[in-house]
């Protein structure tokens, strides 16, 4: 809850920066903004009637402004960061500024390494079918939220996806939380594999004593989280199969504990079961873009080994006789080198993969790191598959041009802004 009525967000482009940005003007408050460049989040905005600057600039932050977010990208020498502390303004990071919003409210959070937004979206599309006037936030725009991706509703009930980078998620205090799995992820920030799970343990522990973990047992690494919890329910024993429209058996999963939190809330569950099984996807999940010569292009948001293997996984089997093609951006230079080699075994289910880059992030601006896209191609290269390196997006969109054939089906994937790519060739 916050008792301010004047918000300034640093760095609203962002997912989760602009779903909060939205909330908060949805509930009263005036929100202005700043990003680095003209994103299409930050055009979208622009489109919805908030003020948004762009560069960032001290004199951004409006006269009246009592609380700066910042996005956890920001550092301390953004210009407005430091203009709010000369100030004296209240100074938030997005899972902060989440966390005080949410206080008071009843918290379905949905964490995990892979799988949060696709949960989280499921959850959001059984509860709307089902009457269930939730609230919620989710890391993509969805189709049933009007291409948005945070709702205010009436319900007592708010959907959460909850990030574990830089233990984010501990600024919230669930009363059911969902883990859809976990294994080593953002080792830049944790030191190993325990202290990563050390991360979720600490957050089931933040269930009040009626609060309920919901889990597969049958997922690898979990032993020690779901014994943290007081209340465990084993989506893993759910003998429901749906008629997903989305492909392959991770979202079969994530369907699953979206379906226990549907009964959870002891809400109408064949009606929750048809809106699951009316869920076309999100924004970057496997997205449809459009055509090119007859050629299918999607954009995915893939960017960790097991994430890569499912969405491949789902394209196959979608696609069981067409020539696959990855155009794939490794996102972090820490990720690629720690990674190479599950990196490279990740692309069994594509016929060829095309490296324009890795998308280095801002911390990374100045690293020693020297990992290439062409250290990607031949580490995937090793594996079987074939692989090239396009050395940028141009050279990279000219390829395309010159070599999709009708029916070649491209998934254009990745963290960074590779999405730039389809666009591109698209025209859109």
């Amino acid at each position: 809850m916050f008792f301010e009525d004047n918000f300034h967000f640093v760095g609203i482009g962002g997912i989760g920066m602009s779903g909060l940005a939205r909330l908060l003007r949805d509930s009263g408050k005036n929100v202005s903004g700043s990003d680095a460049e003209a994103s299409p989040i930050v055009t979208k905005l622009r489109s919805e009637g908030f003020a948004i600057s762009t560069p960032q600039a001290a004199e951004n932050i409006p006269a009246d402004c009592e609380v700066v977010v910042h996005t956890l990208a920001a550092n301390l020498s953004n210009p407005e960061i430091v203009e709010a502390t000369k100030r004296g303004l209240k100074i938030l990071s997005y899972p902060q500024a989440l966390g005080q919003f949410l206080a008071g409210k009843k918290v379905i959070a949905v964490a995990g390494t892979h799988g949060k937004t696709t949960t989280t979206s499921l959850i959001i599309a059984g509860c709307l079918a089902a009457g269930e006037d939730i609230s919620c936030l989710v890391g993509t725009n969805l189709k049933l939220l009007d291409h948005q991706n945070a709702r205010l509703g009436n319900s007592d009930w708010f959907v959460i996806e909850a990030c574990e980078y830089r233990r984010a998620f501990l600024n919230f205090n669930p009363q059911i939380l969902v883990v859809t799995n976990a294994e080593p992820d953002h080792l830049d920030y944790y030191k190993n594999w325990a202290d990563y799970e050390s991360a979720f343990v600490e957050f089931v522990g933040k269930l009040p004593s009626d609060g309920v973990l919901v889990a597969n047992s049958h997922e690898q690494n979990l032993e020690k989280i779901i014994a943290a919890a007081s209340h465990f329910f084993d989506a893993g024993d759910v003998l429901e199969h749906f008629a997903l429209k989305i492909p392959g058996e991770m979202n079969r999963r994530n369907a699953k504990l979206a379906f226990v939190v549907g009964e959870l809330l002891a809400i109408d569950s064949a009606k929750f079961q048809t809106g699951l099984e009316n869920f076309e996807g999100g924004e970057r999940r496997f997205e449809l873009r459009g055509e090119f010569r007859g050629a299918q292009i999607f954009d995915d948001y893939a960017h960790h080994p097991t994430e890569i293997i499912a969405t491949l996984e789902a394209a196959r089997e979608r696609f069981p006789t067409q020539k696959i093609i990855v155009v794939y951006q490794q996102h972090q230079l820490d990720r690629a080198q720690k990674m190479l080699v599950e990196i490279g075994l990740s692309f069994l289910d594509a016929d060829l993969v095309v490296i324009p880059n890795i998308y280095a992030v801002r911390d990374e601006a100045n690293s020693a790191n020297k990992i290439s896209g062409q250290d990607l191609v031949d580490e995937i290269t090793k594996s079987g598959v074939k692989a090239i390196f396009t050395e940028d997006f141009a050279k990279t969109v000219d390829w395309l041009k010159a070599n999709l054939q009708k029916d070649d089906v491209v998934i254009v994937m990745g963290a960074g802004d590779v999405f730039k790519i389809s666009r591109e060739l698209l025209g859109n």
